[in-house]
């Protein structure tokens, strides 16, 4: 039975180095999304083309034809995480801008790429490593 897939360990050290400072900024943040299989990444593919009124575009890789770098590299790992708040008892992608501001300036301090651009809409919860690693 194979591995299961895993994120970068590079990833790991920089994205918990982050989460690590929210916390003590008092803006706690966990993972919510890491490795995707191509069948979970054409699922998020789907939302915002199926017609449905309100529903918007979520992500341009198809996980076929463009692979997201949530998926397996050929290094083995995944490249990127998908984090949200931790409000009270549960997860909120709903705070304020001053919030997601922080973690993209953490991001990118630790040396992570963040906040994928999808037509005027940005990807805050999104954080990847760089194409060089």
């Amino acid at each position: 039975m194979p591995n299961k897939p895993e994120l970068h360990p590079v990833l790991v050290r920089r994205i918990n180095i982050v989460l690590a400072a929210m916390t003590v900024a008092n803006m706690p943040m966990r993972v919510t999304d890491g490795v995707r299989t191509a069948e979970q990444q054409h699922a998020l593919y789907q939302v915002g083309r199926r017609g449905k009124p309100g529903e918007k575009i979520v992500t341009k890789a198809d996980g076929y034809r463009v692979k997201s770098n949530h998926q397996v590299h050929d290094d083995g790992y995944g490249h990127a995480v998908d984090c949200a708040f931790i409000v009270g008892d549960g997860l909120s992608w709903t705070v304020p801008d001053t919030w997601w501001a922080a973690y993209g300036a953490l991001c990118r301090a630790a040396g992570l790429r963040w906040g994928i651009k999808i037509n005027d809409w940005i990807d805050r919860p999104h954080a990847e490593l760089p194409p060089q690693i």
